[in-house]
């Protein structure tokens, strides 16, 4: 009976359970806009779901953050040109890198199985193109990293997003991989970097949904605490994503290392938001006679003119916040409601909440009954998105 009477609890049990002040993650944000049952499970229950036994394979995420963020720490990119010298130093830092993380995290090779250390083997030719083609993006670039692994939380450098609605507070903490940044007339311009080693992508379905906003998030936090950290004026410039997981090209033994890079460099193609502003675009990189190379935007052959979903106003991006600070006041509510519907989110067969859950043998979820009830997500145009945030943003100045 207790399964089909798991719509919702009271409201002094959903208090019970989760307090009166809430830590969100942002991970932990995308796991209650997903599916509210499954978060009760993992949060609320504690639930530990089964796993299986056994060594996995070196997980590839892991290591091209780890090396990433040593090379460019250790291995700084300047004012300088890509060429020999530059890869000769990127090349001696990645074995350096690779090497500390052999030491450090796994223990060293030896002891590994013959398997382990033929995976970890290929995946070092698709780390080592990573690294250069992050290097020749900021060598063709005014931006330049200034934070790693940067926190906005009680264990980050910057304070959590906080929000109070009905009674409940939700304090939410997360960290990006890196931080970017370029000064103009006393002004500092951020771009919050993300590696994704899995297969994601900025999605403005998902944002309107309140899905995948750990970079908006520290965007916005940055430029609300920013000048306070940095020590100057801040303005935000942009997300991006850079997929780091497609470095593994597909291709043929036969493939020469030319069309491989040429590959390689569609795979890596960013994704995000930049701030539609020529000195900012300028900086971010000058277009070359094929156009952007690292940047998701296209230029006119005719006109010059910059195009692409990519491109977001000022006053777009703080439509935007707005946007994100209702997104945080409807989960204060629904926390508070008790809210723990197996609701999961659906955008298709190979795109929804169930697939890969933890908890589907303790859910059985089964559309219709006992409120069990998929949530669509129909596709959110670019065009489409800007128009109903701003009917959002000037429904709320009305009311």
């Amino acid at each position: 009976a207790a399964r089909w009477q798991r719509g919702s609890l009271s409201p002094q049990a959903a208090e019970r359970l989760y307090g009166r002040r809430v830590p969100m993650s942002a991970s932990r944000m995308d796991k209650y806009k997903s599916c509210h049952f499954s978060y009760f499970m993992q949060y609320g229950l504690k639930a530990e779901p089964r796993r299986a036994a056994g060594v996995q394979a070196p997980e590839y995420g892991t290591f091209v953050h780890y090396v990433l963020e040593h090379v460019l720490q250790s291995c700084p990119i300047g004012e300088e040109s890509w060429g020999e010298e530059l890869q000769k130093r990127l090349r001696a830092a990645v074995r350096a890198a690779v090497d500390r993380y052999t030491a450090e995290e796994l223990g060293g090779l030896e002891h590994q199985s013959q398997r382990f250390r033929y995976l970890f083997r290929r995946l070092l030719r698709s780390v080592q193109a990573v690294v250069d083609n992050v290097a020749q993006e900021l060598c063709a670039s005014r931006f330049r990293p200034i934070s790693f692994e940067l926190g906005f939380g009680s264990r980050g450098e910057l304070p959590p997003v906080e929000l109070t609605a009905e009674g409940v507070t939700i304090s939410v903490s997360g960290f990006v991989d890196r931080v970017d940044g370029w000064v103009e007339n006393g002004r500092l311009h951020l771009r919050v970097v993300d590696y994704k080693t899995g297969r994601k992508s900025f999605d403005l379905t998902e944002v309107w949904n309140g899905l995948g906003l750990q970079m908006l998030l520290c965007l916005f936090a940055l430029e609300a605490r920013g000048p306070d950290y940095y020590g100057q004026p801040v303005e935000g410039a942009g997300v991006l994503y850079l997929p780091a997981r497609d470095a593994v090209v597909k291709g043929s033994r036969a493939m020469t290392d030319e069309a491989w890079r040429k590959q390689l460099d569609r795979e890596l193609t960013r994704s995000g938001l930049v701030l539609d502003e020529p000195a900012v675009l300028s900086a971010m990189e000058e277009p070359g006679e094929q156009g952007y190379r690292f940047l998701p935007l296209k230029v006119s052959k005719s006109t010059g003119a910059i195009s692409g979903e990519a491109l977001a106003s000022a006053e777009r991006l703080g439509k935007l916040g707005s946007h994100l600070q209702r997104t945080l006041e409807e989960i204060c509510r629904e926390l508070a409601e008790g809210n723990i519907a197996a609701d999961p989110f659906w955008r298709g067969p190979e795109k929804n909440a169930c697939r890969f859950c933890d908890y589907a043998a303790a859910c059985l979820f089964e559309e219709g009954r006992g409120g069990d009830c998929r949530r669509w997500l129909p596709s959110v145009k670019s065009r489409d998105f800007w128009k109903q945030l701003e009917e959002e943003t000037d429904g709320e100045d009305g009311a």
